[in-house]
């Protein structure tokens, strides 16, 4: 045997290598390592029953919460039902996720899981946002709201039918007492050429009476007369508030109508006349008639205006979707106080004046979703703004007595 290579020592003689002294020691550091694990075992006891009570606690708000939103949602979900307003929630596609018992009124017809906009195509007759008028007659008010994160949107829906109604008899009846307060004026008015008319129609009487007197006096009392229809038709057209049709016509229809309409009276006094159209084939709804009248009545107040080569240009252009016709005139131009009552029934310094004609003028601007304007100064000439909206949007009540006329009247203004 190779004496180099240890003999392997077995455990006894280990233990009889080893003093009592580390025996000792070793003894006492496993009873520490013992009461340590012991001791790390109580702490991790208790972590995990104070965690298991955390857990039951937070478990208890939660399902107190739930309850609580359970009784929230309970309580929307009645206060919708109730509600007398609809409220329709839309997806970003459109569809509807959820509506309430009013909108499905409204609408006659159920809604959940339908496309939003194919139900307003096939329900509404005609859009003036944020108005519908639905083909049962009802109109509605319409607010759209975004929902958060892009989830959609929520509309609300509000049946105005009766405030449109009560609005518009509201307006007829200020109309009507505004002509009340005039009725002396106007009897005035009405006296004066019918009492020509009757005068002249004596003379015709007269057995001695030559032709070119005859004739004369037959031309006094078709004037007379005329005056006399055209006081009445601005009385009807004013008390009627501009309730007109719905036809479909476009600008340059309109514009030449106009011109052709005021040719003979151009001619007859000379008035040099110029079209400026920047709007090409733009569409408009209401009555061409109408608006042609407001426009020749312009034309007309410009050529008792101008003493002499009277020049009117008319402008049509738009501008932030409105179609905008400005005719200006060379005449004397309106002082500031003029320009505050010159819409005001019965105003008139122009002797032999209704005092209807702008009146009846700005009532059916503002019939057809607009208003009629005016900028002036003396010695300047005067421009009137024929103001039409593009958009539905922007609606005017017939009677030109919206309580929103101020703003909207406002908001015109920078247009022009």
């Amino acid at each position: 045997m190779n004496p180099s290579i240890a003999q392997p020592v077995s455990a006894p003689d280990l233990m009889d290598q080893q003093s009592p002294q580390q025996l000792l020691e070793a003894f006492e550091q496993f009873g520490r390592l013992s009461e340590q694990l012991q001791q790390s075992y109580q702490e991790l006891d208790e972590r995990a029953a104070a965690l298991t009570r955390e857990l039951a606690a937070a478990k208890d708000e939660r399902l107190k919460q739930l309850a609580e939103k359970e009784k929230l949602a309970d309580r929307l979900e009645k206060l919708l039902t109730a509600l007398p307003a609809g409220v329709v929630v839309i997806d970003e596609t459109g569809q509807i996720k959820s509506a309430n018992k009013a909108a499905e009124e409204f609408l006659e017809q159920s809604l959940a899981g339908k496309n939003w906009h194919h139900v307003m195509k096939l329900a509404v007759q005609s859009s003036h946002q944020p108005d519908i008028t639905l083909k049962n007659g009802r109109i509605l008010n319409l607010t759209q709201t975004c929902l958060d994160s892009d989830e959609g949107e929520m509309i609300l829906i509000n049946d105005v039918s009766q405030q449109r109604m009560l609005q518009t008899m509201a307006a007829r009846q200020n109309r009507l007492a505004a002509m009340g307060e005039m009725a002396a004026g106007l009897a005035h008015q009405l006296r004066t050429p019918l009492s020509s008319a009757v005068l002249y129609a004596s003379h015709i009487g007269q057995p001695r009476i030559n032709t070119a007197l005859q004739q004369k006096a037959g031309e006094k009392i078709r004037t007379s007369l005329r005056y006399l229809e055209k006081l009445i038709n601005d009385m009807l057209m004013y008390a009627k508030g501009g309730e007109f049709g719905d036809a479909s016509f476009n600008v340059n229809q309109l514009l030449v109508s106009f011109k052709s309409r005021m040719e003979a009276r151009l001619l007859q006094h000379n008035v040099c006349l110029t079209i400026d159209s920047q709007v090409g084939d733009c569409q408009l709804k209401g009555s061409q008639d109408a608006l042609v009248s407001v426009l020749c009545n312009l034309a007309e107040n410009a050529m008792e205006a101008c003493e002499q080569n009277c020049r009117i240009e008319l402008n049509a252009y738009l501008k932030d979707e409105h179609l905008i016709l400005a005719m200006h005139d060379n005449g004397p131009g309106l002082s500031e106080e003029q320009q505050l009552h010159i819409f005001e029934p019965f105003y008139s310094e122009r002797q032999g004046g209704t005092g209807l004609g702008l009146a009846v003028a700005q009532s059916i601007a503002q019939a057809h979703k607009g208003d009629l304007l005016v900028k002036s100064r003396p010695g300047e000439g005067c421009t009137f703004f024929l103001c039409l909206s593009l958009e539905q949007g922007d609606q005017f009540l017939p009677s030109g007595q919206s309580p929103f006329q101020n703003k909207k009247s406002s908001q015109l203004e920078e247009h022009v």
